[in-house]
């Protein structure tokens, strides 16, 4: 059976959806709607990649959060140590 899409394009496509929610979602609606099979794993692997895309960006979000927040705690609440950081 031919492959319909390169590795070449399947890897271009992955990382896109992960980085971009856009493009993930798009992509991935577009080729979960086809009737081919491996147009379905495609956009399923680029949903996939979108949701650990977020996730990622969620846990560097709160890591940076928590750690602001650790050291305006830290210092008193001032934010004294935060200046060498501007």
């Amino acid at each position: 059976m031919e492959q319909k899409y390169s590795p070449a394009i399947r890897w271009i496509l992955y990382i896109l959806s992960f980085i971009s929610i856009a493009v993930g979602l798009i992509a991935g609606i577009i080729l979960m709607t086809r009737d081919d099979e491996e147009s379905k794993q495609v956009g399923k692997n680029c949903l996939i990649a979108m949701v650990l895309g977020i996730v990622l960006w969620c846990v560097c979000f709160l890591c940076y959060f928590f750690g602001m927040f650790g050291l305006i705690a830290a210092s008193g609440g001032t934010s004294a140590l935060l200046l060498p950081l501007i």
